[in-house]
């Protein structure tokens, strides 16, 4: 669920994706392919404010 695919890739036979991934490469036959990015804390940032 929630899986995106950027083409142009190419999804081989027997192929498993994780859920929650962007494949941005080909995927070879029969394997898990999967793609997680690092959690990320960025210290002291302050949430933008809107002028009124």
């Amino acid at each position: 669920s929630s899986t995106q695919l950027v083409a142009p890739v190419s999804v081989q036979k027997n192929t498993t994706i994780g859920a929650g991934s962007t494949i941005t490469k080909d995927t070879p036959e029969g394997e898990l392919t999967l793609s997680r990015a690092k959690q990320v804390t960025i210290k002291g940032w302050v949430r933008p404010t809107k002028n009124k």
